[in-house]
């Protein structure tokens, strides 16, 4: 009897034990939420965050919660998909949230979420989002005061046919920049921004300069204090009531707006004194703000949508651009960097012509030269042993030649883009390649901070586990292959970089200013890119100054992104090998893209030697780490008197036009394959101080168009033929031609050649 007792006692004990290893077996089940960032909404080649909930109502434990494409649904399997994990520590009887980003590209496949803990799956789940076409706008709006004033008539039809709409709570808006890429405007209105974390303002306003569009509607955040006083163009400092037309883009009476004053950007529509539409460029975006509250609009401001959103969503049938050369497939962001990462100068082999003539002394010295040496010293017999011996030394010299023969360890090169975009914030994408000799498993880390990952060309990624843990990623490769090489990509933000510093202006027919550079690098190659126009600025160390000086004059056509390489000094596109190849991969991105986008004074320069963002865990032997960097900014213009600004300098928006007081017509916003509407504005340019406009230069080659080149004249509301070559627009002519600082052109027919390159606009001024 005591023996079942002790028995008994002994089944209770370790039925409890097991019990408190597994909480599966406990008296409830762990449950588990899996919800997509922004709404469920992503793109595929964008990351999306999953916000993934714990339900414990049992005991705490650890474990590991893991992302991968689900066994039961092979018709979606890839096997160019890795796997993300994060490892998780549940509190007992509580819920736990943890967030863990993943690709989009995993995203599509419907990915299974499990808990794993001791070996065993606790719970699972999957992900249910929403892939959006990257040829579609996705319009976040963040709370319902957004709705109202016919913005979803706009959208329904229209220029806003190719917009996604999507309400999102406040509260659900991610606290990361990088993780809003996917949205390309976002909307809010003042209660939706009293709903706002500092963290998710901060994200909101890195997320603009990256490229995002922020609409400020009601004046939202833009009084003073307000959270975004210091990005709106207007301070708001009351409210008041305007006659409501708004320059005949609203047919209703009298509106109650946010009043203050223009400190920034341009105003698109002034009522009363008033500015109650304005954009404001910032980095690559803008900020466009609205004084109006949608519902205050009423149903007929569809003009008002237009104007606000004109620049920024396309019009319907417009011919995408893409960027041209040679992008691999994969993350737009860093596949150029990852591609152009495998190809290491420093490993490059011999010329073949060396290898023949290697072996052809090779094969003379073990030949003809040894039997007349062993002849002359009557030693014929040694040859059985020194022809083996010099395969031997052959053999050995062969190896040490080979770049394999220089790698004991591991070898890393890393190429990194960084675009500075403010003082205090900086982009950085990097993309490397890893070589390893003696093959097994490869670890590699990421900077804290970074989004990493493997590249879309690395073999058998079902093999690899991206490890998320706080803020450090690790890409773990499983059997990896003797003497193979491996790719990862990382994306972050930097604010601590620092900046080019200074400012350079326009003064006659030259430019001019001093530049410092305050971003600790020692950069080469440093030059300035206007339009066309290259202007070397030689080397530039650390805390360095250039001083810049160079005249402007001439007509210079836009020249196609071939041209401007070879500009550049990097010359034609080539295959691996060439001196060059890796700076003009790293150059692709800035001459073929950013089209719709002003361009301004572009600023880059060289940095040789790693930047210190991927480092490779436990590989021991002899290890090399190399890199280059690209240091991209804008730099600040201004003007002096009498100025010229020369063609190239403002590149043209493509998009829709709207006629002052009218409702955008078919033939006005009719963009296809052959005619192709450009709005230049002279305000992209940058110039900081208020100009007069003296002059006019549109300028392209003779016989550069395949048809036609129009231009809009605004007193007679026609279009005009300009002449083969362009024409200039003198004073007297300005005002037909010219209205809010806009010109606008339709040419028929793209340019000849393999890319497009459109007609350049000068412009002749005086600052007033």
């Amino acid at each position: 009897m005591r023996f079942f007792s002790n028995v008994f006692i002994l089944a209770v004990l370790a039925t409890a034990l097991l019990a408190g290893t597994l909480p599966s077996l406990a008296a409830a089940p762990v449950k588990m939420k899996v919800r997509p960032g922004l709404g469920g909404l992503y793109k595929v080649n964008q990351h999306l965050e999953l916000v993934i909930t714990v339900d414990n109502p049992g005991p705490g434990f650890a474990g590991t919660i893991t992302v991968e494409q689900d066994e039961e649904r092979p018709e979606r399997r890839r096997p160019d998909l890795a796997r993300v994990a994060t490892d998780v520590d549940v509190p007992a009887g509580a819920s736990g949230q943890y967030r863990l980003v993943i690709p989009g590209e995993l995203a599509s496949v419907k990915p299974v979420v499990r808990l794993v803990s001791g070996g065993q799956v606790l719970a699972e789940s999957w992900v249910e989002g929403v892939a959006v076409d990257d040829g579609r706008m996705v319009i976040l709006a963040l709370g319902e005061d957004v709705t109202g004033g016919g913005l979803q008539d706009w959208l329904s039809q229209g220029v806003g046919s190719l917009a996604t709409l999507k309400y999102l709570s406040p509260g659900e808006l991610p606290g990361d920049s990088l993780l809003l890429s996917a949205a390309d405007i976002i909307m809010i209105g003042p209660a939706g921004v009293s709903r706002l974390s500092q963290e998710q303002v901060k994200a909101l306003k890195e997320w603009v300069y990256l490229g995002g569009s922020l609409v400020l509607l009601g004046g939202a955040g833009a009084g003073e204090g307000g959270s975004f006083t210091d990005v709106s163009p207007v301070q708001v400092s009351s409210r008041q009531v305007v006659a409501g037309k708004l320059e005949g883009l609203r047919s209703g009476g009298p509106l109650l707006v946010a009043a203050g004053r223009l400190v920034a950007g341009k105003a698109l529509a002034v009522e009363n004194g008033v500015p109650v539409l304005a954009r404001r460029p910032l980095g690559r975006g803008e900020v466009l703000y609205c004084g109006a509250a949608p519902g205050d609009l009423g149903g007929e401001a569809r003009d008002v949508w237009s104007a606000l959103l004109n620049s920024t969503i396309p019009g319907p049938g417009i011919k995408v651009l893409l960027p041209q050369g040679p992008y691999p497939t994969g993350n737009p962001a860093v596949a150029s960097l990852v591609a152009a990462s495998a190809y290491i100068p420093r490993l490059a082999g011999p010329p073949v012509p060396v290898l023949a003539l290697l072996w052809l002394v090779y094969a003379t010295a073990v030949g003809p030269l040894l039997y007349f040496l062993l002849r002359r010293a009557d030693r014929r017999d040694w040859a059985w042993a020194l022809v083996p011996a010099g395969a031997l030394v052959a053999a050995g010299c062969f190896y040490l030649l080979a770049p394999a023969g220089r790698i004991q360890g591991y070898l890393t090169q890393t190429l990194a883009a960084v675009e500075i975009l403010s003082p205090e914030m900086a982009e950085v994408r990097a993309g490397a390649s890893v070589v390893t000799t003696r093959g097994g498993d490869l670890t590699v880390q990421a900077a804290p901070g970074m989004l990493a990952g493997p590249s879309s060309g690395s073999t058998n990624r079902t093999a690899v586990l991206v490890q998320q843990n706080k803020d450090t990623t690790t890409v773990n490769f499983g059997n990896v292959q003797y003497n193979s090489l491996r790719q990862v990509y990382a994306l972050r933000l930097r604010r601590d970089l620092g900046s080019i510093a200074g400012r350079l202006y326009l003064e006659g027919n030259s430019i001019k200013g001093d530049l410092v550079n305050k971003t600790g690098l020692d950069l080469r190659d440093c030059k300035l890119i206007l339009g066309s126009r290259v202007i070397p600025a030689g080397n530039l160390p650390a805390g360095g100054t250039v001083h810049i000086e160079e005249k402007l004059e001439g007509v210079n056509p836009p020249a196609d992104p071939e041209m401007l390489l070879a500009a550049l000094g990097v010359g034609k596109p080539g295959r691996p090998g060439d001196p060059y190849f890796r700076e003009r991969m790293m150059l692709n991105e800035i001459i073929y893209g950013d089209y719709g986008r002003p361009a301004g004074i572009q600023f880059i320069g060289w940095y040789d030697g790693s930047p210190g963002i991927f480092a490779v865990a436990g590989k021991s032997g002899r290890s090399a780490d190399y890199g280059l960097v690209l240091v991209k900014q804008t730099i600040p213009l201004d003007a002096a008197g009498r100025f010229y600004l020369p063609a190239g300098l403002i590149k043209p928006r493509i998009g829709e036009f709207l006629m002052p007081g009218r409702s955008p017509s078919p033939e006005n916003i009719a963009i296809d394959d052959q005619k192709v509407h450009l709005v230049y504005d002279l305000d992209d340019a940058g110039i900081s101080r208020n100009f007069q406009i003296a002059a006019l230069d549109i300028q392209y080659a003779k016989g550069q168009f395949n048809l036609s080149v129009e231009i809009y004249n605004h007193q007679e509301g026609r279009w005009e033929q300009l002449p083969d070559g362009g024409k200039r627009i003198g004073s007297a002519d300005l005002s037909r031609y010219l209205s809010h600082n806009q010109v606008w052109l339709k040419v028929t027919g793209e340019s000849r050649g393999p890319y497009p390159a459109w007609p350049g606009l000068a412009v002749e001024g005086e600052v007033s």
